[in-house]
């Protein structure tokens, strides 16, 4: 059994020229050629499967606005997913700092770390001193597997990792502002009724926290909120209980003991995160809270015909 964790599935973009996304064709394509060997199924089912040969999960984290065509696409093939929903833009009615960043470098590339130094200065901040230097060793390996240009892994771990939690939405905000990209949050993510709409077609709606933060920067009390109050927002909005949860990130350090005790104590069943390896008979029993994910782009690493 192998699970495919998907984030942007959209056409390119010539605004965003550095975007990071699964092209829709190349999307469809990959599915076409899953289907026909191998079964779908959504995260929580994994809990009843006794054989797990043949078979794909496929996730897509984020809710992002792409995904409502993802939906009606694998609706029409007969293909179940899992998507995975965080709540703040609907309290907020605006775009999290981590899609702000995904902008900020689908526009600029590797220059997106200049302009943070740019911002730094702008906003009168050292740039030391936003970096908090215990978790800057203690996440110093994050992104390391990502192919991506070293000045936005760089970028990443400073706004996602190691910088200061209080500073980063104002220095997100300074180049977003400076670049003038347009940030609607009606027209980046999935609407309420368009959640319901695909939760009405039969796939998983699962929690991805309330903001989308780091879990293992965060105290017990502020893990609490995140995973009880996005559970409770969605099971409010769906009207059925939701009992998958999806880790911001994903990696072994974004989340730690305390986030599984929480998850327990609030009722989910399942949580998935993102390890490049099959998930086993062992991660059913015994490790139903760490099932391991593929990033979509090693597709061709485990298909390589395709």
């Amino acid at each position: 059994m192998r699970s495919l964790m998907y984030h942007y599935v959209r056409e390119d973009s010539k605004i965003f020229p550095f975007s990071r996304h699964k092209n829709i064709s190349e999307f469809i394509k990959e599915i076409d050629f899953l289907k026909k060997d191998y079964h779908f199924y959504r995260t929580s089912d994994l809990l009843d499967i006794k054989d797990l040969n043949k078979g794909y999960v496929l996730t897509f984290d984020d809710g992002l606005k792409d995904h409502l065509n993802v939906a009606e696409i694998l609706k029409s093939k007969n293909i179940t997913a899992s998507f995975y929903i965080p709540i703040s833009p609907y309290l907020n009615e605006s775009i999290m700092p981590v899609h702000k960043a995904h902008l900020i470098c689908s526009k600029l590339g590797g220059k997106a770390l200049d302009m943070l130094y740019d911002a730094c200065n702008d906003l009168g901040f050292d740039y030391k001193s936003i970096i908090s230097e215990e978790e800057k060793s203690r996440f110093s390996k994050s992104y390391t597997h990502q192919n991506d240009d070293e000045a936005i892994k760089d970028f990443k771990r400073l706004i996602n990792y190691y910088g200061k939690l209080g500073l980063r939405e104002k220095l997100l905000n300074n180049i977003i502002n400076k670049l003038d990209i347009p940030i609607d949050p009606k027209d980046f993510y999935l609407t309420v009724d368009e959640i319901k709409y695909i939760s009405s077609l039969g796939f998983e709606i699962g929690s991805h926290s309330v903001s989308h933060t780091l879990l293992s920067r965060l105290k017990f009390e502020e893990q609490l909120y995140e995973l009880k109050n996005s559970k409770m927002f969605l099971e409010n909005t769906l009207k059925k209980k939701v009992h998958s949860f999806c880790y911001p990130y994903g990696g072994k350090s974004s989340y730690n003991n305390t986030t599984i005790e929480i998850l327990k104590k609030v009722g989910y069943y399942n949580s998935i995160s993102v390890e490049s390896r099959d998930i086993l008979i062992y991660d059913i029993k015994s490790n139903i809270y760490e099932l391991p994910r593929y990033d979509c782009n090693e597709i061709k690493k485990l298909h390589p015909i395709i």
